[in-house]
């Protein structure tokens, strides 16, 4: 979203970090030396934090993406995902209220909240049904955003953003494992190295993919219509992971063939030495609910705020592949 500001408008930015020991900036490292951007330490776990921060800067726009946002982590961090997730989206409003009431506040939605949907695709209008305490605290906030907008005249506004991968996506989720998994796979080919083994979970699992950069500019669209509006973010697209492990193994180059069914099944790669195992299924990945089919209807978007996605899930696989092989080239 920074990136988007910087080249889009003339705000003063500010980036709302938790202070660490060891620093953890590697996906903001490009903007050092950038005089419109400023690292502030807030933590999002304190709400002093929080309330310092916007009665020193008394921010025209907050918008939130700072989350636990690691749905397989909620159910081992439950207490620490609702904290970051819901708690800290009342102490930030609460602030605004407080402090800077005319400041326009963004929180990310999730399609997650959708959970185990009752119809397809899923639009504004969709029950909230989540199916993990992650997805559970982004139905609270969402309430949160909606009480503070009703009760206070808040321009306060929650988007669901389905699925949004790229380049500086963290290595936990599944899309970039895999890229960065077949990325490795791909170079250790190429330096006739023992190949790594690739772990994952439920592969039949279909997400709405889109590019996060394409979302920012819906974002601040939001942010910016004349009324707060709350809306669905998606290409309209579904695929599954199987799918896009597919894409990511031809867009690299390696010849592969799969075998097996369910937790059974292997994917192996055609090389000199034979056939050579890269992809296995991993059990403990499975979630315990499983959300099967998400799927965006991103229609009042478009119609309302101009918005439509941009890259094509082709095109987002080639780009996340690309820039992993890059990375690991260098090494």
């Amino acid at each position: 979203m920074v990136d988007f500001l910087l080249k889009n408008t003339k705000h003063q930015i500010y980036g709302g970090a938790r202070r660490l020991s060891v620093k953890n900036h590697e996906n903001i490292l490009h903007l050092e030396g950038e005089e419109r951007f400023e690292l502030v330490s807030m933590d999002l776990n304190d709400a002093h934090s929080i309330r310092d921060i916007i009665i020193d800067i008394k921010p025209d726009y907050f918008i939130n993406f700072a989350a636990q946002s690691f749905v397989a982590g909620s159910w081992e961090y439950p207490v620490q995902t609702w904290n970051a997730d819901a708690s800290a989206v009342l102490h930030i409003l609460e602030s605004i209220r407080r402090f800077a009431p005319s400041c326009k506040f963004y929180n990310a939605g999730s399609s997650e909240e959708f959970g185990d949907v009752s119809y397809s695709p899923q639009d504004e209008k969709h029950p909230l049904n989540p199916q993990s305490p992650y997805a559970a605290a982004k139905c609270g906030a969402r309430h949160l955003v909606r009480v503070y907008n009703k009760s206070y005249k808040l321009f306060a506004v929650q988007g669901w953003l389905f699925n949004h991968e790229g380049t500086r996506r963290g290595l936990d989720f599944v899309t970039r494992k895999t890229t960065n998994g077949i990325a490795k796979i791909k170079v250790a080919l190429e330096r006739g190295l023992s190949l790594p083994i690739l772990e994952l979970g439920n592969i039949d699992s279909q997400r709405d993919w889109s590019d996060a950069e394409d979302f920012m500019e819906g974002v601040w669209a939001m942010l910016n219509a004349s009324t707060p509006t709350n809306y669905v973010l998606a290409s309209g697209e579904m695929h599954t992971v199987r799918h896009f492990i597919e894409e990511a193994l031809k867009y690299a180059g390696i010849e592969f063939f799969n075998e097996g069914e369910g937790a059974d099944e292997k994917f192996y790669a055609l090389s000199d030495n034979g056939k050579e195992l890269i992809i296995q299924i991993n059990p403990k990945f499975y979630r315990p609910a499983e959300v099967h089919e998400l799927l965006g209807d991103a229609s009042k978007a478009r119609k309302e705020l101009g918005w439509k996605a941009k890259t094509s899930f082709k095109e987002l696989v080639v780009k996340m592949v690309e820039r992993d092989l890059e990375l690991l080239r260098k090494e």
